[in-house]
């Protein structure tokens, strides 16, 4: 599985593009780099084949650039997320964005996912994993074979984790999701934020499990 990164920039969150039978983007950034993601997309595949975007949670950050890449997409790639994060993004509510001077777009969720769900992801089958505690939407997803996680804004590299203190938000929920998320095998970590990290992931893990168990 060949995965490629946009760093967000600023405030944005990193964008993955992973081609394959089904190609798909995970998470969008605000929007407010639009044109420059757009152009780093089409470096990386043609934008008009991407048949589906996921969105590991809620946050402006990650969903803010959702509506424009539809237009520019065209023929609506789906849009998949959590139960709990689908219903502020059809309503189009953010704190977070009104904090940063945006406004998130009315997002039309066509895939509520849950726990229960197993998504295809480029070519490979990927486990959707319930990790509250960022926020009450949040989700990992995690491919066995592969040993990669994608994890939101749950798990970040060098022994970093989501914040707790946003609406919504729970330390002892994080702490917990964290604590799950550590029982896998992870070799390759992708991460909402920051560097993701190919080959090395359990160590990183290990210290993010470490670094929550002394501060929450």
């Amino acid at each position: 599985m060949k995965v490629d990164c946009i760093y967000g920039y600023n405030f944005d969150s990193n964008i993955y593009i992973i081609d394959g039978k089904i190609p798909t983007i995970i998470d969008c950034g605000t929007g407010i780099y639009h044109d420059d993601v757009i152009k780093k997309i089409n470096k990386i595949i043609d934008i008009h084949l991407i048949k589906q975007i996921i969105l590991t949670h809620e946050h402006y950050d990650h969903c803010g650039g959702v509506k424009k890449l539809i237009e520019i997409i065209g023929g609506k790639p789906r849009i998949l997320a959590h139960i709990k994060t689908s219903d502020k993004l059809e309503k189009g509510i953010s704190l977070f964005a009104q904090m940063l001077g945006g406004k998130m777009p009315k997002i039309l969720v066509d895939v509520k996912l849950n726990s229960e769900n197993i998504v295809i992801i480029g070519d490979l089958k990927f486990q959707i994993l319930f990790t509250p505690g960022h926020s009450p939407g949040s989700i990992c997803l995690y491919n066995e074979e592969n040993k990669s996680l994608i994890s939101g804004d749950t798990i970040f590299s060098y022994g970093s984790f989501g914040r707790y203190d946003f609406p919504g938000g729970s330390s002892e929920l994080l702490k917990k999701s964290i604590e799950k998320l550590a029982l896998l095998d992870v070799e390759n970590l992708y991460p909402g934020h920051d560097l993701f990290i190919e080959k090395d992931g359990n160590k990183h893990m290990s210290m993010t499990l470490n670094n929550v168990r002394n501060l929450i």
